[in-house]
């Protein structure tokens, strides 16, 4: 299971402030941006239910790739039964289990993300 996500719904400032930082701090702003999945990554695993912690343990972050002006890490979770956590299942026994919605954890840091950039 993987998910690829970009940051859209920034105002103009807050583009051209993350354009300026990009250019006079790279390794600082790419920083940033592992920092942010970081955040993101833990919020994720927060979200994962437990029952043996193995699906909680392999959360990973993939490595930052630039493309054009925008960054990308990849968050991703390869245990076999991670999407019907996510998404919901059918129970053998009739049914139907809800979701766990792990990925939320992406709203919530594209919710948190103009703050983080004021800081």
């Amino acid at each position: 299971m993987s998910t690829e996500y970009t940051f859209d719904g920034l105002d103009e400032w807050e583009k051209n402030l993350a354009q300026v930082i990009d250019q006079q701090y790279p390794e600082e702003f790419k920083q940033m941006v592992i920092d942010i999945a970081e955040r993101t990554l833990g919020r994720a695993k927060e979200l994962t239910p437990v029952q043996t912690g193995h699906l909680r343990n392999a959360w990973n972050l993939g490595t930052i790739e630039k493309r054009g002006d925008t960054y990308y890490i990849e968050i991703y979770n390869n245990v076999e039964y991670a999407e019907p956590v996510e998404y919901g299942h059918r129970m053998k026994g009739g049914g139907f289990k809800k979701g766990a919605h792990m990925l939320e954890a992406v709203s919530y840091t594209h919710l948190t993300l103009p703050t983080i950039l004021r800081v």
